[in-house]
């Protein structure tokens, strides 16, 4: 009976240094492995729920939210749809890849001007000088009318309704296009302080491929000069030209 009790004793004995080895061995496990023992932080990121092809303008359907792992998150990944919805993609951005501000361009990010023109609008330059480009007071955002003035040096008689009228060496202007966009100024597409100006030998002008073909007939055969409109400026007036046919209207206008 004795030698009972003095095995239970033992065992009782030996099962608390066992308990309490363990415990000492996962505290200085636990303190000396910090990293093992705490737990992955997730990150939200932006990631594609379907392949987009390059050159496509990424809509809602096409990303979605996903829980990554801190370590794993790319640095430049998007933490928000709504920054990826709306802009074109680069290049090919697979199923389930994170989206990357490099690969997403949009307006409020620098991208190369094409990415920039909207669907079915072209973009065009013309040459403008100190006077003609508003002495360099012209900066991209803002929007410009556009005045061509040809010389028509040919013999013969223009129709005009039922009238011919004669216009050889007649020099008249014409106001060709209002409200038009500046996208940029020679090699600058960004927006530039009101204070500053830049003599430039460009402006590129946003225009339908309709506006294109006039402006480019109006580059080979007249010269330019830009108005510069106020910003709350929208009207587009019924304008018709002005010569010497009707001069005297110089002083109703």
């Amino acid at each position: 009976m004795k030698a009972n009790k003095k095995i239970i004793i033992l065992a009782v004995v030996i099962g608390l240094i066992t308990v309490f080895g363990l415990n000492y061995y996962l505290t200085v496990y636990t303190e000396s492995s910090p990293a093992a023992a705490r737990q992955v932080e997730m990150v939200p990121v932006v990631v594609a729920q379907s392949t987009i092809p390059q050159h496509t303008r990424i809509t809602a359907e096409m990303v979605t939210m996903e829980n990554l792992p801190e370590d794993a998150v790319h640095p430049e990944a998007l933490r928000n749809v709504n920054d990826a919805v709306g802009g074109i993609s680069r290049s090919d951005i697979v199923r389930g890849e994170q989206v990357l501000t490099s690969r997403v361009a949009t307006e409020e990010m620098r991208a190369s001007l094409s990415y920039r023109i909207p669907e079915s609008m072209r973009a065009i330059s013309i040459p403008v000088g100190e006077v003609s480009g508003v002495s360099g007071f012209i900066s991209p955002g803002d929007r410009v009318d556009v005045l061509v003035t040809y010389n028509y040096f040919s013999e013969g008689e223009v129709a005009e309704g039922e009238e011919a009228v004669d216009r050889s060496g007649m020099v008249t202007t014409y106001t060709t296009a209002q409200n038009m966009l500046v996208l940029a100024t020679g090699e600058l597409t960004q927006e530039q302080d009101n204070e500053e100006r830049t003599l430039v030998s460009t402006v590129t002008l946003l225009a339908t491929p309709q506006q294109a073909e006039v402006l480019s007939f109006a580059h080979q055969q007249g010269s330019f000069h830009l108005t510069l409109r106020s910003p709350l400026d929208e009207d587009i007036l019924d304008l018709d030209y002005y010569n010497i046919e009707n001069f005297e209207t110089f002083r109703e206008r």
